[in-house]
């Protein structure tokens, strides 16, 4: 036993004395081999230029939003004149863009002042006016707003009173209740007129006072009016009336004419109206029967806003001239001069000159004497007078004629019925003057006004 332990004792020995002596050589050769290297390398290091040190930055991208170039004024002017609004499906949404374009070029402010200076001194505009049923292949798309009373009647037989209709050129002269607010402009310039008042400032307003110097269409002359007495009130007034009475006395050529060219002279006597001027008064007189033998109507209301019921003479004269020769005409002038009776002299003897009349239908007279109380229905209807003396003077009236016509039941008992509605203030009820359906026609015939006399 003590043999085997001597023996592996032995062993442990030996072995450990020959790994010593391995991992000696291996030391002494890696050494060796180092040194080698390092040799090498000195050589290499020497042999090349020294590269100088590089330093790494590091860069952080990040994304950004992109730029956007907003459109001049200039730009979105000729976007504006070049859009083309087509027909019938292709209408609406070119009048969508055209109303967005309007908005950014009043969005710019003042920057839009000069392109629109460029603009404004141009003879050029664009109308976005509905189109007629032919024009549109059997489409009539009604595309702007008529809130500003631009419209009328189409012409009917040719003539310019079809064209139109007293009430839609009564609509035209009355600026009071202008009002702009239509989905898309009648025309270019007059949207840009709202741009304009958008902007407002001193920049806009002396534009705005250019375009009233400057401009041949009354409906502008009246936009331009009423937009810079919002402004700046009177301050322009002058200014307004003189443009008005030049274009009344010198129309622009009527070239190309559309229908708010048909409505030019309403809004140009509306001007004159809006600012109770009467400066205008005896051209007006001169021009109430045109060459044509027709009633000029603007002319007619100018006269009754303006002078009230002494335009009663120069009513009567207009319906004495024998120049004057339509029915319609006349029985309009009638109408103005029953309106005054009781409160001038010259409609108090137009009246009492209407009941005397053989060639007067009976029922006419009827209602014509019917009015003087108010009531009525349709367009010949009037209002009761609200004035004492207008109401005293219309009963001091019909007593005076009550003698002369005892003759004659019906008229008698119309006359006394209205001295009783007179004195109560109750208007007529035209309904009961012939009883039932018969005075419905009759007053749907005559309209409730002066049928006229023979001459």
């Amino acid at each position: 036993m003590k043999t085997i332990v001597i023996i592996f004792a032995v062993a442990a020995v030996v072995g450990l004395a020959t790994f010593s002596f391995v991992s000696q050589q291996a030391t002494t050769k890696l050494n060796q081999a180092k040194a080698v290297w390092d040799a090498e390398k000195s050589q290499m290091e020497s042999a090349s230029p020294k590269q100088p040190e590089q330093v790494f930055v590091e860069k952080v991208v990040t994304n950004t939003d992109t730029v956007r170039v907003e459109e001049s004024p200039q730009e979105i002017l000729n976007d504006l004149l070049a859009i083309k609004l087509g027909v019938a499906n292709e209408r609406n949404p070119a009048l969508r863009k055209v109303v967005y374009k309007l908005e950014l070029l009043a969005s710019r402010g003042e920057t839009a002042l000069p392109a629109i200076h460029g603009f404004s001194s141009q003879n050029i505009d664009i109308s976005y006016e509905p189109l007629t049923a032919d024009a549109a292949n059997g489409t009539n798309t009604v595309a702007a707003d008529a809130a500003a009373n631009p419209g009328g009647r189409r012409n009917v037989g040719g003539s310019q009173r079809g064209f139109s209709g007293r009430g839609e050129a009564r609509r035209a002269r009355d600026l009071q209740n202008f009002s702009a607010n239509w989905v898309a402009p009648p025309t270019l310039r007059l949207g840009v007129i709202t741009a304009l008042r958008e902007i407002g400032g001193v920049g806009a307003e002396q534009e705005l006072a250019y375009m009233l110097s400057t401009t041949g269409r009354g409906v502008e002359v009246a936009y331009l009016t009423v937009t810079l007495e919002q402004m700046v009130p009177g301050k322009y007034r002058d200014a307004a009336i003189a443009a008005a009475r030049e274009l009344l006395m010198t129309p622009p050529s009527a070239d190309n004419a559309d229908r708010l060219d048909a409505l030019a002279k309403s809004y140009l006597y509306g001007v004159l109206e809006f600012y109770k001027d009467t400066s205008f008064v005896i051209n007006a007189q001169q021009m109430l029967v045109g060459a044509d033998g027709r009633l000029n109507n603007d002319a007619l209301d100018y006269l009754s806003q303006t002078l009230k019921d002494q335009s009663a003479a120069v009513i009567y004269a207009a319906y004495k001239n024998p120049a004057l020769t339509n029915q319609i005409d006349k029985f309009d002038l009638g109408r103005e001069l029953v309106g005054y009776v009781g409160q001038n002299a010259t409609a108090n003897q137009f009246f009492t000159e209407t009941l005397q009349s053989a060639d007067m239908d009976p029922r006419a007279k009827t209602f014509a004497v019917a009015r003087l109380a108010g009531g009525g229905f349709g367009p010949g209807s009037t209002d009761a007078p609200i004035d004492p003396q207008v109401a005293n003077g219309r009963i001091q009236l019909l007593t005076s004629l009550q003698p002369q016509f005892a003759g004659d039941e019906q008229l008698l008992q119309v006359i006394t019925a209205t001295i009783t509605s007179l004195q109560s203030g109750q208007p007529m009820d035209m309904r009961q003057l012939f009883g039932g359906g018969s005075s419905r026609r009759s007053g749907n015939r005559n309209g409730g006004g002066v049928a006229p006399p023979g001459n």
